[in-house]
């Protein structure tokens, strides 16, 4: 299957996804992988800059929602996934590939669309059953802005989802129409009217 043509936009936010090989788990406890990750984000960061609004990394992916200022989505992820699997491969001693595959990506239009996805994305450790607050899981960037930790790169999260009120947003149980309709969304090259 041919890669998509990458839509460059540098006002829209992106959600971008990417799955250790072969589905597997990271080969490393995920404390490391959250810290290398940390890591890898800040230096890609300082090569090509953009906005990081959410992060998520559970067992073998992670989610990724970001503006792109200067419209360079694919220099950024291609500096950040090659420094996470050269990272996560020395570190680990793992002999094959460490990432299945390139990333995906999808263009937000909307802010509803947004919306659904920051949601969405957050709720992925309550979804899986790890934690039963969105904001507990610790290798999130929510968890990271409601209990004032260092995240190592800038969070550009302008919603403010740390009062009770928006907590219980994002805590509160998504029907699995709406959850069907986000992967729909977020599986196109732009998440938009279907």
């Amino acid at each position: 299957m041919p890669r998509k043509n990458l839509i460059r936009c540098n006002n829209l936010p992106y959600h971008v996804t990417s799955r250790a090989n072969n589905k597997e788990w990271f080969a490393l406890p995920l404390e490391q992988v959250w810290d290398i990750s940390q890591q890898c984000l800040k230096e890609a960061n300082q090569k090509h800059t953009v906005e990081i609004i959410a992060f998520v990394l559970m067992n073998n992916h992670y989610h990724l929602l970001l503006r792109t200022p200067n419209a360079n989505l694919d220099l950024f992820m291609y500096e950040f996934n090659k420094r996470l699997a050269l990272q996560l491969k020395s570190t680990s001693a793992h002999m094959n590939h460490v990432l299945g595959g390139r990333y995906k990506w999808c263009l937000i239009h909307s802010q509803n669309y947004f919306l659904n996805c920051y949601r969405y994305i957050y709720q992925n450790p309550l979804r899986a059953g790890i934690v039963s607050h969105c904001e507990t899981y610790p290798f999130s960037t929510l968890n990271t802005l409601v209990f004032g930790k260092n995240f190592g790169v800038p969070i550009h999260d302008a919603l403010g989802f740390k009062d009770p009120f928006m907590l219980s947003w994002i805590n509160a149980s998504i029907d699995e129409e709406e959850i069907n309709f986000v992967k729909k969304g977020l599986a196109r090259s732009e998440f938009k009217e279907l």
